[in-house]
């Protein structure tokens, strides 16, 4: 996704882009759509640029519970300078990216790669209630009840069953 020198100096508002998963190389993180939706805007910063908005993305996920698969639209923030400001780029604190001024365009890819690769969740799950898999016979108890009955408990855990007594 580039954004070029002439969008930069007009301070474009809320303008809507449409970036191919194709080129962003995200390997094994699949996504519902061919396109994400990434909404940008443009302000003048000290020295530069800055470049904020909104990039939406519709997962496909399968339930770590379950195993049901599921669709998961999440929404992250993006905020970046551009300048050409050798103090601001060692800025810890901000998203800060080397813009000189003899630079036509700014590539930002990388960004919504990485963007997106955090938005990953460490455990995927289609709904916080969520029953999952009997452990015996397999069934989703999402949908149905299995007839397995109550599970033995493993003796090793014997002591601390008494302690809650």
């Amino acid at each position: 996704m580039k954004l070029f020198r002439t969008d930069l100096e007009k301070l474009i508002s809320n303008r809507l882009f449409e970036i191919s998963t194709e080129s962003l190389n995200l390997e094994d993180v699949q996504v519902a759509s061919d396109k994400l939706s990434c909404t940008l805007s443009v302000d003048h910063a000290p020295n530069g640029y800055r470049i904020h908005g909104s990039l939406c993305v519709v997962f496909l996920e399968k339930c770590d519970r379950c195993l049901r698969s599921f669709e998961e639209k999440r929404e992250t923030n993006m905020d970046i300078i551009l300048t050409n400001n050798v103090e601001l780029l060692n800025n810890e604190n901000i998203d800060v990216i080397h813009f000189s001024d003899s630079d036509e365009f700014i590539d930002l890819s990388s960004i919504v790669h990485d963007l997106i690769l955090l938005e990953e969740p460490i455990k995927r799950l289609c709904g916080d209630s969520c029953e999952g898999l009997c452990l015996e016979c397999g069934v989703n108890l999402n949908e149905s009840k299995c007839n397995c009955g109550p599970r033995d408990v493993d003796s090793q855990w014997g002591p601390l069953k008494e302690l809650k007594n």
